[in-house]
């Protein structure tokens, strides 16, 4: 299970008990591991830089994600569990990280059961968030490297040492006296779309707590320009250093005609950040034979955080994607054991 930006594999168990996605299939016998993306809060360690003080550790982007760090994520999960193939579960830019590397990275293919994507932001191009009217079109230019340098390589949603002991910390700001002035929740609603009636205020602390990590810039910027050109395509380094590493003057899409895992899309009607219309476009690009499943979340406030946060997200969600999984192992086990049923045995989804 992959997580989205600014965000660790923390997310995935926001939700009390058995109600978050990670112990639904834990409660259904799955093995589940949870993803920490490169620069994460859990993830710093590197052999020769200090995150908290080198600059050159955050210097890597969405290639580095899909192309290095991916492939040995699912290597290691395989090797660990001994299984051939494994279901990959990612929200936002997890699902960013596993289209590139399966367009850069052909083998992996052969090594997933079946995706299932929640918000996939791969084709964005109508999103309103108001973070893409925060940052101008930056790319390529000396802009994006000054603010690469000034923000330290990364937007750091963690506290440090002075904040913290002014008591100024996401978790001690948005505590019960400011929820009651609804201060921290209308925030979210400012960001991400108004959905009251699915926020937990009960657990609203441990959701702010989860969801304030840190993410790497450049990854963040690659996104940026995907909304800005509508299109899923490589990093944009500018018009020379584009012709030194693509032999173009603009950056080539990425080619997902290769895809040959089946895959299930999740979208909401209220999501700002992956529209309805942009879900569409991310179906329309991968191979109809392994398009499975295009299921909008029936609440028509759902946005783009609730897929991890909505007090209603298992029955709306995640119940769809055990019983989605459930009846592909039941039907691949049928199809092992050599039943003369399951050829023609339609399956549910």
């Amino acid at each position: 299970m992959y997580h989205g930006f600014l965000a660790t594999g923390a997310s995935w168990i926001i939700q009390p008990g058995s109600r978050n996605l990670a112990f639904t299939l834990v409660n259904a016998g799955y093995d589940v591991w949870l993803a920490n993306s490169r620069g994460t809060t859990p993830s710093k360690k590197h052999r020769h830089y200090d995150a908290d003080k080198d600059l050159d550790y955050w210097d890597f982007g969405s290639v580095e994600l899909s192309q290095l760090d991916l492939p040995q994520m699912i290597d290691l999960i395989l090797r660990e569990t001994g299984t051939d193939k494994l279901y990959y579960v990612c929200h936002s830019m997890g699902c960013a990280v596993l289209f590139t590397g399966l367009a850069d990275v052909p083998e992996l293919n052969n090594k997933i059961e079946a995706n299932f994507l929640l918000a996939p932001p791969t084709h964005m191009g109508s999103s309103y968030n108001p973070t893409f009217l925060l940052f101008p079109p930056i790319s390529g230019t000396p802009l994006q490297d000054l603010l690469f340098r000034f923000m330290g390589g990364r937007i750091n949603g963690e506290p440090n040492a002075f904040l913290k002991a002014l008591g100024l910390t996401a978790v001690k700001v948005c505590g019960w006296s400011s929820m009651r002035c609804g201060i921290c929740d209308n925030l979210i609603f400012a960001m991400f779309g108004a959905d009251p009636e699915q926020m937990d205020y009960d657990n609203f602390p441990t959701i702010v707590r989860m969801l304030t990590g840190t993410g790497a810039l450049k990854p963040f910027f690659h996104g940026l320009q995907v909304n800005e050109a509508c299109a899923f395509q490589r990093n944009d380094y500018g018009t020379s250093r584009n012709l030194l590493e693509y032999g173009s003057l603009k950056p080539p899409r990425y080619n997902l005609t290769g895809i040959t895992v089946p895959t299930y899309i999740f979208y909401s009607e209220n999501d700002n950040f992956v529209t309805p219309w942009d879900a569409e476009r991310v179906r329309n690009a991968i191979p109809k034979e392994f398009m499975r499943g295009f299921y909008k979340v029936g609440w028509h406030k759902f946005n783009h955080i609730d897929f991890l946060m909505a007090k209603e997200a298992d029955i709306l969600l995640y119940h769809k994607i055990r019983d989605i999984i459930m009846d592909l192992e039941q039907y691949n086990e049928c199809y092992l054991q050599g039943n003369e049923f399951c050829a023609g045995k339609s399956q549910k989804y």
